[in-house]
């Protein structure tokens, strides 16, 4: 009982002032999987380069009971290790070979408590990944607990943010189906877990470079100003109702985490409509360099992405922005047919499926019964999501000659949505002679 009153007061105390001096911001791996909040019965892995990890992960997991391995070396710390014991830490003794603490972390993880382990067993204070050593591998074969990893970039007592990244969880059952591996099958395992580890890193760097993450980005100020100020007019010029063909429903209109908007294209009112149409996220449109070129100012600020058309090859630049995108759970909007075509429905290009596959993005089929008009009712369709690895397999997904099969899918979607759309067209035009 004295234990649980000294962790709540603790954390009740110290967990205002820790997030005003370093400002956390959690992200996640895949913002449709969260790992976080973190549930009971885990093990969370982290890179460690300061004795303030700690806390890092004392705050992230608030509200769960969560147990750290730490060293002797804190132990002998009066205070540090009166402070550890208050907070159930588990004590490991690296200088001799007791393997105590782990009877104590299978016994948390059974009472569905979170056990936090820093693998590289030292601070690594260079920022790199240091090897890691196997406890984790064999508290997670022996108790089947998910390791959920996360990278922690410091900048504590700085100005800027201490960020932490969470990834999806790992099933280490997933990877090894023995119950006693050879000691080459843990390092192999062990490796992995760094590697993902180090990958979570990059993760976050895209989500910085990218400015996918933000609600409100100072770098897309313009975009977030205009859409904000915009939105109540947009409904008297450009009235509109919302279609689900099918099997879609207001779900398929939600995007959470990364996705690709596929639309056809008539007129330049298309953008700035369907940025309209998905206003819980920020989308990135690609358009073509001859409209792009009419208005540079407009475009940029609009964040949109300049396609060159490029012979017999796709633009490199346009292509890596887009896929950073993605990879940074982004929206890119995409007309597959490449340019204006005001009747009918035209050939598809291969680029919106490439950019599925590549970044296994879903993607949501948007679609409008007629080129907009200021002050004339607009019916949209929406269709129901594809998700390409509900279609390909992963070897599927990798193969050149699953592109152009994925883009006739696509294209079939988006004939179903133009054919269902066109009854409201006609509606329209009766009522208009009436």
């Amino acid at each position: 009982m004295l234990k649980f009153l000294a962790r709540l007061f603790f954390k009740v105390t110290a967990y205002p002032s820790s997030w005003l001096v370093f400002r956390y911001k959690y992200y996640h791996e895949n913002k449709a999987k969260k790992s976080w909040p973190i549930k009971g019965g885990r093990i969370v892995i982290a890179n460690h380069t300061s004795i303030m990890d700690f806390f890092t992960i004392i705050f992230a997991t608030l509200f769960k009971y969560t147990r750290t391995l730490v060293s002797e070396a804190l132990y002998r710390h009066k205070l540090l290790g009166w402070m550890c014991n208050m907070m159930g830490c588990i004590l490991v003794h690296r200088e001799r070979s007791d393997m105590t603490f782990m009877g104590e972390a299978e016994k948390a993880l059974k009472k569905k408590q979170i056990v936090s382990i820093f693998p590289e067993g030292h601070l690594v204070k260079s920022g790199d990944l240091d090897s890691f050593k196997p406890a984790v591998v064999y508290l997670a074969l022996r108790t089947g607990a998910p390791i959920v990893p996360c990278y922690i970039e410091p900048h504590y007592l700085k100005l800027k943010r201490t960020r932490v990244i969470f990834g999806e969880e790992i099933n280490i059952r997933d990877y090894c189906a023995e119950k006693n591996p050879s000691p080459e099958k843990v390092r192999e395992l062990c490796e992995m877990l760094r590697n993902k580890v180090k990958a979570l890193k990059r993760q976050m760097e895209l989500y910085k470079k990218m400015h996918t993450y933000e609600i409100f980005s100072l770098h897309h100020k313009f975009l977030d100003l205009a859409r904000i100020t915009l939105k109540c007019a947009n409904w008297l010029v450009f009235p509109a109702k919302h279609h689900y063909y099918k099997n879609a429903t207001r779900k398929d209109r939600r995007i959470i985490g990364r996705g690709i908007i596929a639309s056809k294209h008539y007129s330049f009112y298309d953008p700035p409509i369907l940025y309209m149409s998905y206003m819980n996220r920020r989308p990135r449109i690609i358009v073509a360099e001859e409209l792009w070129q009419s208005n540079n100012w407009l475009f940029n600020h609009l964040s949109t992405i300049q396609y060159r058309r490029v012979s017999n090859s796709m633009d490199p630049r346009c292509f890596l922005e887009t896929i950073n995108t993605l990879k940074a759970n982004g929206v890119v909007g995409i007309y597959p047919e490449g340019h204006l075509i005001k009747e009918g429905l035209g050939e598809f290009q291969d680029g919106t499926a490439y950019f599925s596959l590549m970044t296994n993005s879903p993607i949501h089929l948007y679609l409008m019964a007629k080129p907009w008009k200021p002050f004339h009712f607009n019916h949209i369709m929406i269709g129901e999501t594809i998700y390409p690895d509900k279609l390909f397999t992963a070897e599927e997904m990798k193969n050149k000659e699953t592109i152009h099969r994925y883009t006739m899918i696509i294209y079939d979607r988006m004939k179903e949505l133009y054919d269902a759309s066109q009854k409201y067209v006609k509606k329209s035009k009766k009522s208009s002679k009436k």
